[in-house]
């Protein structure tokens, strides 16, 4: 017998529940909490080399990499990107756009051939409708990665005024010699 045997479930709500348990934004939440939300995901396999999400594109939906791995890649010219991050198993993106659909920041491409565990912001918007408290521990957690993503930024933001002001000084440090 299994974990969730008392309760009606596929083998692969029980698979998506188990991968779920090491995302971020479904910290904090029991085992049977993740088995209901499983339900909500739609698996997806991908070739290698596929672009999966295009920079600027609005997606509507969050992704989990069930098996593979990705690149994240941000374009800087029409030729020429910088490869932000490198994914693979269990490591998620796209987590925004369960709020807004805003457009996509960068572009995704399969490295390998990958199986995605995707979530779509209109899936989300009827857990809400059908599973409130769940939902409400959900957009909690989404909360505070949005907010410690903010935190980074500006981190990064001072370190930037930081350098360009060091900088400056030494520039004016050189003309005044």
């Amino acid at each position: 017998m299994g974990l969730f045997s008392n309760v009606l479930l596929s083998k692969q709500d029980e698979e998506v529940a188990e991968i779920l348990k090491d995302i971020n934004i479904f910290a904090g939440l029991t085992p049977l909490e993740r088995a209901r939300i499983a339900k909500y995901f739609r698996q997806k396999n991908y070739d290698p080399r596929t672009k999966i999400v295009k920079e600027c594109e609005a997606v509507d939906r969050m992704f989990v990499i069930k098996m593979g791995a990705v690149k994240i890649a941000k374009g800087l010219t029409e030729k020429e990107e910088e490869v932000l991050a490198n994914l693979v198993d269990g490591d998620c993106f796209g987590e925004m756009a369960l709020l807004d659909g805003s457009p996509r920041s960068a572009s995704v491409y399969a490295i390998s051939k990958v199986t995605m565990l995707e979530l779509y912001r209109v899936s989300l918007m009827e857990m809400l409708d059908k599973e409130s408290k769940l939902g409400v521990k959900i957009l909690y957690n989404l909360a505070k990665i949005l907010a410690e993503r903010i935190r980074q930024s500006g981190d990064k933001i001072r370190d930037i005024l930081i350098w360009k002001s060091l900088k400056k000084s030494g520039e004016e440090l050189k003309k005044s010699e």
